[in-house]
């Protein structure tokens, strides 16, 4: 068969042309479809980084936000995110881990030092985020916070702790005991 081909060199270069063709019109199918599928895994693959980077972002603009009274519903949420947004970023989750343990209701640990912490968290996720170079430590540590919403917020501790406080009250089952007084009582009474 080699021989024959050797032989007529333009059935050679005819069945060339066919292979050629062939494998034409293959890639003319094939190509499409893979650009295409290649595209969209290009495409989602952007969007997941746009979305991690956008939650990223609201986590720690909302920290930012709040950093002034940390324990508002936000910055709690915002906080209790952290190790699903920043997954991938262990320096941002091990400051997380240090201000979580200084918030520990049994730690004696001092409100500057917590203050500290919060500020090293936020500088974290600066570093992560890539705007670390035009935040200073001023910048994180920097708060407004007006004494009327001071005041306005310890207003409302005061009501939730004297709404609690009564609410306890009516729940314990011997602050709603009758006293009972021992009296002699005949019954019925005598006539008159």
């Amino acid at each position: 068969m080699i021989g024959y081909f050797l032989e007529n060199p333009s059935v050679l270069a005819a069945f060339l042309s066919a292979v050629a063709t062939g494998l034409a019109a293959w890639a003319a199918w094939k190509g499409p479809v893979a650009a295409a599928r290649a595209a969209e895994d290009l495409r989602r693959s952007n969007d997941d980084l746009h979305e991690r980077r956008r939650l990223k972002m609201w986590v720690f603009s909302t920290l930012m936000q709040e950093r002034a009274y940390i324990a508002s519903i936000d910055a709690v949420r915002a906080l209790n995110l952290i190790d699903v947004v920043f997954r991938d970023a262990s320096p941002v989750r091990e400051a997380w881990a240090n201000l979580f343990s200084a918030y520990a209701t049994d730690s004696a640990v001092p409100r500057h030092v917590q203050d500290e912490r919060l500020r090293q968290l936020l500088r974290e996720m600066a570093v992560d985020l890539g705007i670390a170079d035009s935040l200073r430590g001023d910048d994180l540590g920097r708060v407004y916070y007006p004494q009327a919403i001071e005041e306005e917020e310890r207003l409302r501790q005061m009501e939730r702790k004297v709404a609690l406080g009564r609410l306890q009250n009516q729940l314990n089952p011997t602050a709603n005991t009758v006293v009972e007084i021992s009296t002699p009582t005949v019954w019925p009474p005598r006539p008159e």
